[in-house]
Formats: C-alpha cells, sequence, structure tokens
C-alpha cells in the first residue's frame, strides 16, 4: 500500500471510528470526516486503541504511532488526497447522495468510493452520484477493526480500477474479502443472520422457549461449530439424504413471516430498543453492557495481525 497517498472515511458512528482504528493500526494516512464533536470523535477512536493496548495486543509506542495516522475534519477541502474513501454515513440515500456531490467536487484523485451499507444494493447507490464507475459496496460487519469478512459488492457501473483498489486495500489490511455475485438485498450475512432472527421471535412468541433459553441453546449448540466450519460442511458431513428428510419435516412448522413479528413491535412501541435505552428483550445496565463488550470481543481478538507502523505518521 505504499503506493496509496491517503484513504479517507466519511461518517464518525461506530463503523467509522472502527474502520479509522484498522486503517491507521496497518499505518495507512487517514482522514476522517465528521460534521460535529470532532474532540468527542478523536477520544472515542482513542479509547479502542486503549483497549487494545490493555490486552497487549500492541505496544505504547505503537498505540501512539497508529493514532498519528489520523487526522479528523469537518471540511471536504480536506479531503482532496483521498485515493480510496469508505462511506459510513446513516443509512439514507439523500445523505449518502450528498456524500458522493461533495466527493465528486472535492476529490480529484478519488479512485473509488466504497458504502458499508448493510442495506441498499450497489446498483441503487451509484444511481445516486455523478462517479457511478467509482461506486461500490463494502460491507463490514461491527467492529471491523476485529471482524475479518467485508462482503464486496460491485454493481454493473464499478470499474475495474475501482474494484481492484478497494479489494487490494482490504487484502493489505489482512480482511478475508467475499465477492458477492448479485447484488441482492442483505448480501450473504445478513439474509441468514435475520432468517435465524425470524425464527427465534417465532419460538419466544409461539412459547416454545424463552428469549434467555433460545440464547443458551445457540450457544451451546451449534454456534461454537460454526467458527471453524461452514454450514455446506457441516451438512455433507452429515449427509444430505437425512438433510433432505429433516427440510420436507420441518421447513412447514418455521416462520414464514414477511414483515416485522409482534414481539419487536410491541418492544419498538415501548421504546425498548436494547442496550441504547437499557431494556430491550433483557434489561441492561452499565455492567452487563460491558460484561457482553467483552464477550462481542472475545472470538476475534486472535485475528489481529496488523501490518503495525513503525514510525508516526505525517500527513
Amino acid at each position: 500500500m505504499k503506493e496509496l497517498s491517503q484513504a479517507a472515511v466519511i461518517g464518525g458512528g461506530m463503523i467509522g471510528l472502527s474502520l479509522c482504528v484498522l486503517l491507521t493500526g496497518n499505518g495507512i494516512h487517514t482522514t476522517l470526516y465528521a460534521r460535529s464533536r470532532l474532540k468527542k470523535k478523536r477520544e472515542q477512536y482513542e479509547e479502542i486503541f486503549r483497549r487494545l493496548a490493555e490486552k497487549k495486543l500492541l505496544t505504547e509506542k505503537e498505540r501512539s504511532n497508529c493514532e498519528s495516522y489520523l487526522r479528523i475534519v469537518d471540511s471536504y477541502e480536506e479531503l482532496k488526497d483521498a485515493e480510496i474513501v469508505f462511506e459510513s454515513v446513516t443509512e439514507d440515500l439523500e445523505a449518502k447522495r450528498e456524500v458522493y456531490d461533495k466527493l465528486f467536487q472535492f476529490c480529484p484523485k478519488l479512485k473509488a468510493a466504497a458504502s458499508t451499507t448493510s442495506a441498499f444494493s450497489s446498483l441503487e447507490l451509484a444511481g445516486c452520484s455523478k462517479m457511478k464507475d467509482k461506486i461500490l459496496v463494502a460491507h463490514p460487519f461491527y467492529p471491523p477493526h476485529l471482524i475479518p469478512c467485508v462482503e464486496v459488492v460491485p454493481n454493473e457501473n464499478t470499474s475495474k480500477e475501482a474494484l481492484e483498489a478497494v479489494t487490494a486495500l482490504l487484502r493489505y489490511l489482512k480482511r478475508e474479502v467475499v465477492m458477492i455475485r448479485r447484488d441482492k438485498p442483505g448480501f450473504v450475512a445478513n439474509r441468514i443472520q435475520y432468517a435465524m432472527l425470524r425464527e427465534a421471535v417465532h419460538i419466544v412468541e409461539e412459547g416454545i422457549a424463552a428469549p434467555e433459553d433460545v440464547d443458551r441453546v445457540l450457544r451451546y449448540s451449534f454456534m461454537p461449530r460454526y467458527t471453524s466450519i461452514g454450514i455446506f460442511e457441516h451438512f455433507d458431513h452429515c449427509g444430505l439424504d437425512l438433510t433432505g428428510s429433516i427440510c420436507d419435516y420441518l421447513y412447514p412448522h418455521l416462520s414464514d413471516a414477511c414483515s416485522v413479528q409482534k414481539l419487536l413491535k410491541e418492544k419498538c412501541h415501548k421504546g425498548e430498543y436494547g442496550v441504547k435505552c437499557g431494556r430491550g428483550i433483557y434489561n441492561w445496565d452499565e455492567e452487563r453492557i460491558k460484561e457482553l463488550e467483552k464477550r462481542v470481543e472475545a472470538p476475534y481478538l486472535e485475528h489481529i495481525c496488523w501490518n503495525l507502523p513503525k514510525d508516526p505518521g505525517r500527513f
């Protein structure tokens, strides 16, 4: 990545800050554009590195070097040297259109603009831009500085140069790049994850099991298996004849809901959105949230193998 002058991230939310950690942790000069609270964004970014240093995943000197590779700005004029941009603003087409217009106006060196969206199709995003050939999706999973998988979704307008620039950077960052062949809603991971959520909600609504017992079944039955093998590997191992017989018997009993189910609607109607409100399916206090965050990080810490910069970054 020595040829890469500078990368940029648009949006200082959880995904954007985590991407900044990943980029700077690999010695990539990175500019984060945020509309407001720049000091707060810097503090949140540095807090992520502080936790990594506490876990002995990098030294204090390495941490300092990494942090020097980031600058945070509130002006698009400061992005003039950006070659690859990760757009990570709110899931709103008009908001994304505004970003692409600004990039077109202020970023003459731009090779690719990769959206982290998990909602919009790559082609739909290209339709919002005057630079259709530079638009694609690079969908990471939170937190992207820990979770290696990135679903890359080009569209019929995406140039070879844009696709190659983004995939080369992601591979330098040691990401597991998965090329999505057809630009369909949800890509791969979220289609599977939300199919599982739909059935989990159905089980609770049918009175088959309580939410905490559904979670216990998942954590202590098949979920650990899928950290080392894939679903098709598993069912090949079981035997597709047996699998087919179970499908014939079980599928008619599974949820086929095509809209948000009653349990989730009622929770949202009460304002019980989960961790951010202190109550959702579960009740959340500060201690329980911290314990959850540790468990969220734990399976992915072993994947950190960065190209840590040896010297401070200079813009």
